[in-house]
């Protein structure tokens, strides 16, 4: 009995005498308190959601939408800042700083990745191309249907009747509005006296784009 508590005395005077030597480990060690903000090199612009954490212990945080962060961290301590699609970062603590805090602007640059040219083609081998094709057996009537569908004053009459897509409708419009805010408060100029208008209307004239 008398060495089980002789035991259990020893057991916590270690337990205290190594408490002690962590706090006073601890109290000798100054934290310093990092914000700042990672930005864009090419730009300088804010980014956002950005990793930053200490590489001793792997914690850290993240930068909001502002490109803003704060981490606490003691000196000598490294500091890792990454991004995907960007080039990984880091800086070191100061370990004479005047003040426990410190004040960082960390600049990513671009992590561009120049991929090999890749060719797709719906058949594995030529070989298997040759094989398919020459199966379809395609028969000149279907030849001579693929032509005349092909026949450029065919497609130019459906072209005409499918009328303006979206890009040339806002294309007209948006010339319509630059014309007007031009001669805005005064009389528009008249096409009767212009020679560029003539030279278009005698060209639409001879190529017979007049009578559609």
């Amino acid at each position: 009995m008398k060495w089980c508590n002789a035991i259990v005395l020893i057991f916590n005077f270690l337990i205290q005498g190594w408490a002690q030597d962590s706090t006073a480990v601890d109290q000798s060690v100054e934290v310093v308190q990092i914000s700042g903000m990672v930005v864009t090199g090419d730009s300088l612009a804010p980014l956002a959601y950005a990793t930053v954490f200490r590489s001793r212990d792997l914690r850290g945080t993240m930068t909001d939408v502002n490109g803003f962060f704060s981490i606490p961290a003691l000196a000598g301590d490294t500091i890792t800042v990454s991004s995907v699609g960007y080039l990984t970062q880091a800086f070191t603590v100061p370990a004479d700083l005047e003040l426990p805090r410190m004040n960082v602007v960390q600049p990513l640059g671009r992590d561009t990745v120049a991929l090999e040219e890749a060719f797709i083609y719906p058949w594995p081998t030529r070989e298997r191309f040759r094989e398919e094709f020459l199966q379809l057996q395609l028969s000149p009537d279907a030849f001579m249907v693929g032509q005349e569908r092909l026949d450029p004053a065919a497609l130019y009459d459906r072209l005409m009747e499918v009328g303006r897509d979206g890009e040339e409708v806002y294309s007209y419009t948006v010339q319509q509005q630059a014309q007007e805010n031009a001669y805005a408060g005064q009389l528009p100029p008249i096409n009767v006296f212009n020679p560029i208008a003539w030279a278009k209307f005698i060209d639409a004239v001879r190529n017979g784009s007049l009578r559609r």
